[in-house]
């Protein structure tokens, strides 16, 4: 048995061996695509990473930058609250002997009392409206507190006149701290 091929002399045709004739079977079987591989969808076969990796890349970046700003919201130190203390038992008390001096009937002390105390008030509520805690200076045990007094003594006498002593004028408490030196 010869299995070589005999070409004639024209190119053209090529003499193939024999072989048997191979028996298929009546009804054609779809091709099996291993499971391992992409199909191939022609030139639009899918290329780069599948979607479920990519959405995994996206939360752990999220996760990472989450993690990063509550990292710096726990270790930035809060802002400094303005503080300011504020001596008012000082203030009531020369206000009190003030008026224990001076020659006004009881009702005149007492409307002049109300307003002093309302003016003291909304004295204090102005100065705690822009952020500033006022602190009452007789609690107030650190030095690194400063002491407005003497601007909340001067705002109070600007609204409310002090009660005069008998027989002369109106005293004003002498201002002690920055604004008396």
């Amino acid at each position: 048995m010869t299995d070589t091929m005999t070409l004639s002399r024209d190119t053209s045709t090529h003499v193939m061996p024999e072989q048997p004739e191979l028996d298929l079977p009546s009804t054609l079987a779809a091709p099996v695509i291993p499971s391992a591989t992409w199909p191939a969808r022609g030139k639009a076969a899918r290329k780069g990473l599948p979607p479920s990796a990519i959405a995994a890349m996206v939360l752990a970046v999220a996760v990472l930058l989450w993690g990063a700003w509550v990292t710096k919201t726990l270790m930035t130190p809060p802002a400094a609250v303005p503080m300011a203390s504020v001596r008012l038992e000082q203030l009531v008390g020369e206000y009190v002997q003030s008026q224990a001096r001076s020659a006004a009937p009881p009702e005149l002390v007492t409307q002049q009392t109300q307003a002093f105390m309302s003016a003291l008030g909304e004295e204090l509520k102005r100065r705690g409206q822009d952020g500033t805690t006022v602190l009452v200076g007789e609690a107030v045990l650190s030095q690194n507190v400063p002491d407005i007094t003497d601007q909340v003594r001067a705002a109070i006498y600007a609204k409310v006149p002090p009660p005069s002593v008998a027989g002369g004028p109106a005293v004003v408490p002498p201002l002690t701290g920055p604004l008396g030196q």
